[in-house]
């Protein structure tokens, strides 16, 4: 049973006068690839050490006093034969050529935030922004199988983040995370990507792009895995405390009972985290994880300014005319005909009977049809000047829905 939400952290503020913060070193980076290869020292006692030194250097030539106290004496004799075995300056040559960095839990721009969750990497693989990793962070994520709702929903929520700079933190899978991903893209927020493989194996394969416009637009890829590294089905259930670890707050738009996107809710609530769900429709599947977590605590969001507010990270109200705009109930699909549903003026008798009788759930062309007794062809021009107008989608199998605003 998922327990009752915590207030998180607020995020600071940016010291836009403050110094840029060099990127790790080629030394520190070697001494950290080198240090990971120790046979028995897993990441949380990396971790340790690594905050104990200070800096992976430091823990590199470590004195044998500091070994003796931290180590038993197997793995202090593991950690010697690494160090005698010297660094790889060709390991940092691919990388290098590679675009990615490698991040210690000791450098200024890992994430303050993963760094007090329970099982904090002791290191991370960052191709891209290194800043992006820090600031206003929410991690956005659903099921891969996103119903045309759910991406609506998506969209019209993180075009709302956009005036609060929000950093969109997501996992790069199909469905909700690709939306939430390509959603941040367009309105020019910095968004970040967190790897279940190694940054060179993009996963799917179809999200090749996306992982390089995230790049070029000032975001960041993300994983704990190395180079090369193919994904399992252990490595993305991992990955997502990493997804939650790294954000002040998750918003899950969609997923069924035993979706990750609900293992990646547990996670955050377990780290403190505040979780925001999206109410959906009671017959979709999709709905049922999202259900559970409102049910449990969650907090409901229908529009940006329900998050900011939680986050308080929203310093005014938003003026009367934005308010007009939204839509009466984006959390709650309206059924067709429904008098609350907005009729842009300029619209032809037919357009508008047409478009009066589409809600935020699909609807059959037959069904437009039967509701508005129009002729098939005037629905099918109808729709048509709807579809170029921007206020309806056109779905696969002869159905359509409105846009999340109209």
């Amino acid at each position: 049973m998922l327990d009752s939400l915590i207030t998180p952290p607020i995020a600071p503020p940016l010291d836009l006068d403050a110094p840029a913060v060099q990127p790790p070193s080629a030394q520190e980076m070697l001494c950290l690839e080198a240090l990971n290869r120790i046979d028995g020292v897993g990441q949380q006692t990396l971790f340790a050490l690594l905050k104990k030194a200070g800096h992976p250097q430091a823990l590199w030539e470590a004195n044998e006093d500091f070994l003796r106290a931290h180590l038993s004496d197997k793995k202090r004799e593991a950690f010697e034969r690494v160090r005698d075995a010297g660094l790889n300056p060709l390991w940092l040559e691919n990388m290098q050529q590679s675009g990615v960095s490698l991040l210690a839990c000791t450098h200024p721009q890992y994430s303050r935030l993963l760094g007090e969750i329970h099982q904090a990497p002791a290191f991370l693989y960052v191709r891209g922004n290194l800043a992006a990793l820090n600031g206003k962070t929410v991690a956005v994520v659903g099921t891969r199988q996103a119903s045309e709702y759910g991406r609506q929903v998506t969209r019209h929520l993180i075009d709302g983040l956009k005036p609060a700079n929000v950093t969109i933190v997501s996992g790069l899978a199909a469905g909700i995370d690709t939306e939430a991903h390509w959603a941040a893209l367009r309105n020019g927020l910095p968004t970040v990507a967190v790897f279940g493989c190694g940054l060179d194996v993009i996963f799917p394969v179809v999200n090749r792009r996306l992982s390089e416009e995230i790049v070029a637009q000032g975001g960041a890829l993300v994983s704990e895995y190395s180079m090369g590294m193919s994904p399992t089905k252990y490595t993305f259930p991992q990955r997502n405390r990493i997804v939650a670890g790294l954000s002040h707050g998750l918003l899950v738009v969609e997923g069924d009972l035993k979706s990750g996107a609900l293992i990646t809710a547990r996670l955050a609530l377990e780290e403190g985290r505040t979780v925001f769900a999206v109410p959906g429709n009671i017959f979709n599947p999709g709905s049922q994880g999202t259900t559970a977590l409102l049910r449990s605590g969650a907090v409901p969001v229908a529009v940006a300014d329900d998050l900011l507010k939680e986050l308080q990270w929203w310093l005014h109200e938003p003026p009367a005319e934005q308010l007009s705009m939204l839509p009466e109930d984006v959390s709650t699909p309206t059924s067709a005909m429904s008098p609350r549903l907005r009729i842009p003026e300029g619209l032809s008798p037919d357009e508008s009977q047409v478009l009066q009788a589409i809600g935020y759930d699909p609807v059959s062309v037959d069904d437009l049809q039967q509701t508005t007794g129009l002729p098939s062809a005037k629905i099918s021009a109808s729709l048509t000047l709807l579809e170029l107008d921007g206020l309806i989608v056109l779905l696969p199998g002869a159905k359509v829905c409105r846009k999340s605003i109209c």
